[in-house]
């Protein structure tokens, strides 16, 4: 099973579970801290799949692999630390911190990995690589604010800004990708035409007579032998 559709199950489980649990502590009226344990698991489990599941789709959609395994190990790093600070309750600021850490970069790779699908026409490239620096951008602020403790609203600031950034190369992602849609399918046009370029004359496999060449079928005019070309890999011309 794919990534995606593993990710997508454990969302919908969860998701259930915690449906679920909520209608019973309320009919029953029973709500104490198992019950609040499970309901912060299940929730727990359904924002790691919606991590993984962002991930899986560039895995699948663009065939991408370094970017998606990061982003999947980070929510699943994630999810098993918060599952244990949320039943074993460690007291240690550092777990906490690093778990903090873990879920912000995990969350920032479920965002680099969704703006990764959209595929951009040659002028909106930077876009991308502006994107992705500005999201873990703001990761480190926010980590380095987790871990040091601001002597001004600098910080604050900066991570305001950062974020602002962030959600504008968001909108403007999708955009991008609208505008791009001419200059692809250009492109492909052009491939196309490139690779339906043939030789004026094809040989008979049967009698060796020439003949026309052509993509569709060809009916020789000497033996009557009928046959169909079918290029399997466009190879470069000499």
């Amino acid at each position: 099973m794919s990534p995606k559709k593993l990710a997508l199950w454990f969302l919908i489980v969860s998701v259930a579970i915690s449906a679920a649990l909520g209608i019973i502590a309320i009919f029953t009226g029973n709500f104490g801290s198992f019950q609040i344990r499970i309901i912060l698991t299940t929730l727990t489990i359904s924002a790691a799949s919606i991590c993984a599941l962002a991930s899986g789709a560039l895995w699948e959609g663009r065939g991408k692999r370094i970017l998606p395994s990061a982003g999947i190990v980070l929510a699943l790093m994630a999810a098993a630390l918060l599952i244990t600070g949320i039943w074993f309750e460690p007291h240690a600021e550092q777990f906490w911190k690093f778990t903090a850490s873990t879920g912000v970069l995990a969350a920032a790779t479920a965002h680099a990995c969704l703006l990764s699908l959209a595929k951009l026409a040659r002028r909106f490239a930077w876009a991308t690589v502006i994107t992705l620096m500005a999201i873990y951008l703001l990761g480190c602020l926010i980590i380095f604010r987790i871990y040091v403790e601001p002597q001004g609203d600098l910080g604050f600031r900066l991570i305001g800004t950062t974020s602002i950034v962030v959600a504008a190369l968001t909108i403007m992602m999708p955009i991008f990708h609208r505008l791009s849609r001419e200059d692809l399918s250009l492109a492909a046009d052009k491939r196309e035409t490139v690779d339906r370029r043939l030789f004026a004359t094809i040989t008979c496999p049967q009698c060796g007579a020439t003949q026309p060449n052509s993509l569709t079928e060809t009916e020789c005019d000497k033996c009557g032998c009928r046959f169909v070309l079918k290029i399997l890999v466009a190879g470069r011309r000499p």
